[in-house]
């Protein structure tokens, strides 16, 4: 079997500078050794079955039957890891925003929250609504105030006003809720 060190924990008994050294000028390259399947499957740590299915699938390349190049196994086992993390990222990615999808339609159907649009046509009618209230007070009030005091003029235009006004400071659910409703037809 083929011995490499400084692979799951084993490391080469160096001892002082010389060793040190002596261990530099002896570095071979090991990507051009012919392994076997087990190999293979230690070294990088995981199940010979797993590995198995990896050669099958074609993510693995063969040198020959049941023998495996180091460096040809550990370059394509490690773009196949990280190409399944960035596949697995996107599949969590498109989950979560599926799911972030169906609780906001949950929300909104619920009425726990509202589409921006069905809630400014409700305030656009709201404001419409006391625009028009508010330029019909002195076509309405005119003929009542004729004779009266300051005093007076002054309160009944306070209290149509606040009256027009009054409308928008409401908060109506019910008609929010049945305008979003039509958006979602």
């Amino acid at each position: 079997m083929l011995k490499i060190w400084g692979l799951f924990g084993k490391t080469p008994p160096l001892e002082g500078d010389y060793c040190l050294a002596r261990a530099k000028n002896d570095i071979r390259d090991f990507r051009s050794e012919v392994i076997s399947g087990p190999e293979a499957a230690l070294l990088l740590g995981i199940p010979e079955r797993t590995f198995r299915q990896l050669v099958e699938n074609g993510a693995i390349p063969k040198a020959a039957r049941g023998e495996y190049v180091l460096g040809d196994v550990s370059e394509a086992y490690w773009k196949h890891c990280l190409a399944g993390e960035g596949l697995e990222a996107e599949q969590t990615r498109l989950t979560k925003a599926k799911a972030d999808i169906a609780e906001l339609e949950l929300a909104e159907l619920r009425s726990e929250t509202h589409r921006s649009a069905a809630v400014m046509r409700v305030w656009a009618d709201n404001v419409i609504n006391a625009k028009t209230r508010l330029l019909a007070i002195p076509t309405k009030i005119a003929p009542e105030l004729v004779g009266k005091s300051f005093q007076e003029v002054q309160m009944a235009l306070k209290t149509e006003i606040n009256e027009a006004l009054q409308e928008l400071s409401e908060y109506d659910e019910r008609r929010i809720a049945s305008t979003a409703a039509s958006f979602r037809k």
